[in-house]
């Protein structure tokens, strides 16, 4: 997504687009699929009828589309306390299922033109209605696509993968009819085959994306750096860990984080620079967040000392992992040092050698120290 963070995004003037992305794909389909299928069934040329019916089947992604879009638009109520949000992925999965119908049922008909050829009845007119449809596509390919980047609609950017799809489609078909007339070649069916592994392939990829996001894939990267930097700005905040971002749905994520502070500073002062952080970043981004303070003692030696000597061991490890909440329990016989380390969600595996590492560098520091480690993985890379 380009522009704005997600939750800075109007939802009326989402509303507004998809309904106006609505009207044009339902005139510009019906026009399309009419025309074709006269032509076609006056030609007997089959695969024109079936290109018009495609046509049908877009005025089908195009409603589906804008129904997501508006039951998203519902309000939170009791039975779903963070909106319908997410009814805008269940439109995406939606397309992608009947992208990867029209991709099936492609190769089904090119196998059959390959198996049994068949001769189409040429005229010009048919072939201009046929190809008129490439430019409409084209048009409606960049159109979904700048909209719905640029207000994060995703229904929107799988109807402009679907239109592309059409545009390789018309293609083969006017070249099928092409190569026949002129040459008195039946190639259709192979380009046909062609188009189809084509069309299956981007329908996975929108299925694959849309299922990541339901069952919750990596959120919103602008919106979270957004959030981190308005943090970081703050001087009472010292550090932050364990920031997740929960999405559920465009424009309706919610993020928590914990915010190192200064041990010895006043309740209140910092309770009121929390309050502050909170505030601007709902008013800038539309975020509501909820802020843990874990306090931390000031730099007096010793403990520190050792804190930051386990903290540059950590930075140079492969992966590079980061420490917070360092604890220190002295004793004559063994020291427990307690702290919580941030792992990469690529490195989890990794998670039991890492403790090992750890332990190792810290008793070779001093033989009584014992580590007590606690993981945390890191949800949103941009931290890290």
């Amino acid at each position: 997504m380009t522009g704005a963070p997600l939750n800075s995004i109007n939802q009326e003037k989402r509303a507004q687009v998809s309904l106006r992305a609505t009207v044009i794909g339902l005139i510009a389909n019906i026009l399309l699929a009419g025309s074709k299928i006269l032509v076609g069934l006056q030609a007997q040329a089959v695969s024109v009828v079936a290109d018009g019916f495609n046509n049908l089947s877009d005025m089908g992604a195009v409603l589906v589309s804008f129904i997501s879009l508006w039951l998203a638009r519902k309000p939170r109520d009791e039975a779903h306390p963070f909106g319908h949000g997410r009814m805008e992925y269940i439109g995406s999965l939606a397309i992608s299922m009947l992208i990867l119908y029209i991709g099936l049922d492609l190769a089904r008909t090119s196998w059959q033109a390959i198996r049994a050829p068949k001769m189409p009845l040429f005229s010009w007119p048919v072939l201009f209605i046929t190809a008129a449809g490439i430019p409409v596509k084209v048009f409606l390919y960049f159109f979904y696509r700048k909209n719905g980047r640029e207000y994060n609609i995703d229904p929107l950017l799988a109807s402009a993968q679907d239109s592309i799809n059409d545009v390789l489609i018309t293609t083969v078909i006017v070249a099928g009819l092409l190569l026949s007339h002129f040459y008195g070649l039946l190639a259709d069916g192979f380009l046909g085959l062609g188009v189809a592994v084509l069309i299956l392939f981007s329908g996975f990829k929108i299925l694959r994306d849309t299922v990541n996001r339901l069952i919750g894939g990596r959120p919103d990267k602008a919106l979270g750096a957004g959030a981190i930097a308005i943090l970081r700005s703050f001087p009472e905040i010292l550090d932050i860990h364990d920031f997740v971002l929960h999405d559920y749905g465009p424009g309706r994520a919610y993020a928590s984080v914990h915010a190192e502070v200064q041990g010895n500073a006043k309740l209140l002062d910092i309770h009121e620079a929390i309050d502050r952080a909170e505030r601007e970043i709902m008013a800038r981004l539309k975020l509501p967040i909820n802020i843990h303070i874990d306090p931390v003692l000031p730099d007096a030696g010793g403990e520190d000392s050792l804190a930051k000597r386990i903290s540059a061991y950590l930075s140079e490890y492969d992966p590079p992992l980061s420490m917070h909440d360092f604890r220190l329990v002295p004793g004559k016989t063994l020291i427990k040092l307690i702290f919580d380390i941030t792992i990469p969600a690529e490195a989890q595996q990794k998670e039991e050698e890492m403790i090992a590492d750890i332990t190792a560098f810290a008793q070779g520091l001093d033989p009584r120290h014992r580590c007590i480690i606690n993981v945390d993985h890191d949800y949103f890379d941009s931290i890290s």
